[in-house]
């Protein structure tokens, strides 16, 4: 059977999430999910989506969507934000440190470290709305802090790397063999 991947591009619409300058939560994400996306298709991977363009769906709206997809794993991706704008790093989140998710988790926190990002580890979290009410394996990726200037550039120099970084993660948990868009000459 063919693995499902739910992929929720964070926030959306009149919630941009978090806000610097110009440079907005909710674009940052949409871009990294479509492109995710994409890599996981030419993997042979099923892809659906919460959102594929700037509209606004509550958590719960986003949870449920994932639901009714029956995919065996939900990814949300998000950017981090703080006042200090000295605060760096990727992490990811998860309900509990079980299952196969928490590999995914860890192994995409040591793939971005390769990249240069500050690896912030893997964190359980039982109060996001889109861990708690998937009723599949999910993930909550934030991708460096959209308020470090440092974060913005690795997010925007290393994207496609990064991109790659989930994607292979994803498919070697379960057991697919792996390729670029580039490999698969797509």
């Amino acid at each position: 059977m063919k693995l499902k991947v739910c992929i929720d591009a964070g926030h959306g619409g009149k919630d941009p999430g978090a806000v610097k300058g110009k440079r907005y939560e909710k674009d940052d994400t949409l871009r990294f999910a479509k492109r995710l996306g994409k890599v996981l298709k030419a993997n042979d991977v099923e892809v659906a989506y919460t959102r594929t363009e700037d509209v606004y769906d509550s958590p719960s709206e986003k949870a449920s969507k994932g639901n009714s997809t029956k995919a065996d794993l939900f990814v949300s991706i998000h950017r981090n934000a703080v006042e200090n704008t000295s605060a760096h790093g990727t992490e990811v989140l998860v309900y509990s440190q079980n299952g196969i998710k928490n590999t995914i988790a860890k192994n995409i926190c040591t793939g971005f470290k390769k990249l240069g990002f500050t690896d912030c580890g893997v964190k359980v979290d039982k109060k996001i709305t889109v861990l708690n009410k998937t009723s599949m394996q999910a993930i909550l990726v934030e991708v460096g802090f959209i308020t470090n200037n440092d974060d913005n550039k690795l997010f925007d120099d290393k994207f496609y790397s990064a991109v790659n970084v989930g994607a292979r993660e994803v498919c070697k948990a379960y057991g697919i063999d792996f390729k670029t868009i580039t490999e698969l000459g797509k």
